[in-house]
């Protein structure tokens, strides 16, 4: 029996192999000298294929992603995972002799459930990473880290951002929900990113001492600059 390949069908996932077939065609010419079908003709026919899925399976999400706020979105969900970063590494610094402390805030706040995936690119997990962190950090908690030595203003950065995200929920519901596809689109799609994954893990090696080239080839790092 055949197995299908499990990929998410989300909007995100379709955007990000299309940005890395982007490449991959720019770059044919270097790469064609790793594997005997990496052709200029299999980079065009792969772009076509993806374009063809999109156009097919997502054209009304993409609708709402090419809003002229999406640059604004974007901004804000870098900056709300950098102070996000910053505030879990000063709490590592500050109450290191305090894992109970760590283990507990890290639950409430989020970062148990989302830092992972939302540091990988995942804009769907830091959109409720942001969301769960406004709606459960108290006060108590926060004049306690405040005292050890993190800027209390650092909150309030995280904070605007949480608030000015819920501006922009459309654009998680386009990212979010997976197209409702037939069998030959689940396959098509599942195709896709194989493919995709195993370029990527070509090229990676490939660059290994070009980091730029090798960030254009990380999948996850790709999602989250879309």
């Amino acid at each position: 029996m055949e197995t299908l390949t499990i990929c998410p069908t989300s909007t995100a996932t379709i955007l990000a192999c299309q940005q890395i077939a982007k490449t991959f065609k720019e770059n044919i010419y270097e790469l064609s000298i790793l594997r005997n079908e990496w052709d200029p003709e299999f980079a065009t026919s792969l772009m076509v294929w993806i374009d063809d899925i999109i156009d097919k399976h997502y054209t009304e999400n993409l609708d709402a992603l090419e809003d002229e706020r999406y640059r604004e979105w974007h901004e804000i969900m870098v900056e709300g995972l950098q102070h996000l970063k910053v505030l879990r590494a000063s709490l590592k610094v500050d109450f290191k002799q305090d894992k109970a402390f760590l283990k507990e805030f890290f639950r409430i706040t989020g970062y148990t459930d989302y830092f992972s995936d939302a540091k990988n690119g995942d804009h769907i997990s830091l959109f409720k990473f942001l969301k769960t962190f406004a709606a459960n950090l108290n006060e108590s908690t926060r004049q306690q880290i405040s005292e050890k030595g993190t800027p209390d203003a650092l909150f309030d950065k995280i904070l605007v951002c949480a608030n000015r995200i819920s501006q922009f929920e459309d654009f998680f519901i386009a990212l979010e929900g997976d197209t409702e596809l037939d069998t030959y689109g689940q396959k098509e799609v599942a195709e896709i990113y194989e493919t995709i994954q195993d370029i990527c893990r070509i090229a990676i090696a490939y660059y290994q001492f070009d980091p730029k080239m090798r960030c254009k080839f990380n999948y996850y790092k790709v999602m989250v600059n879309l």
